[in-house]
């Protein structure tokens, strides 16, 4: 333990995040305690509530991990600057896919993107990493903001889309889609639907709402 005592704070909660991530995955977040984190990061729980005021920070901070994930993975497919209709539209799919993986391997921290934060946001008591969430997600919106401007200038979308109302719609649908075939996914093979397939032609039914012409 003095040897952790010299180890940088972000080392600390690293360690703790680890445990807890693998806790919340293999008993869900209900059932871990601060104790099974603390025995299992191989600290006191004394030590936990200096790096954390609660699981739950905990928890939000593994979502911003992975949130961060996401806005790095679309900021690259935007870096690819589109000159076609074709190129443009494998753009946008690569991203509902990017969010599809995140559902997919991770359905605990997409959810937490997507749920409600019950946090008072003017406080500052608040932990920061509920505010570097928010502000995630405002970046997010803006490269988002930018793929439909890039749709609008190839003439692929309708000229007259407000930026901002079609982002939160697109993020609304495409997360309620991607959510819904990931909890019937066996559902799904049932009939015979392989869910790559489903889940692009939802994808572009779903863009269809914006195309023009």
């Amino acid at each position: 333990m003095a040897r952790r005592k010299k180890e940088p704070a972000l080392i600390h909660r690293k360690n703790i995040s680890d445990a807890a991530n693998t806790l919340f995955i293999s008993k869900g977040i209900t059932d871990t305690t601060m104790d099974n984190i603390a025995k299992l990061a191989g600290y006191s729980k004394a030590t936990l509530y200096v790096y954390f005021e609660n699981k739950e920070e905990i928890f939000f901070s593994l979502v911003y991990k992975h949130a961060k994930w996401l806005y790095e993975t679309i900021e690259k497919i935007i870096q690819i600057q589109p000159s076609t209709q074709e190129e443009w539209q494998k753009n946008y799919l690569k991203i509902c896919f990017a969010l599809q993986k995140l559902c997919e391997n991770y359905p605990i921290y997409f959810d937490g993107m997507i749920g409600h934060i019950n946090v008072d946001m003017t406080s500052k008591e608040t932990p920061q990493v509920y505010r570097d969430i928010y502000q995630l997600g405002l970046d997010i919106n803006q490269l988002i903001n930018k793929l439909i401007e890039d749709g609008v200038h190839l003439n692929y979308l309708q000229t007259e889309l407000d930026f901002n109302q079609s982002t939160l719609f697109f993020w609304s649908a495409l997360s309620g889609i991607i959510r819904m075939a990931e909890n019937k996914k066996e559902y799904y093979r049932l009939l015979g639907l392989d869910n790559k397939t489903f889940l692009e032609e939802e994808f572009l039914t779903l863009l269809a709402c914006y195309k023009k012409g």
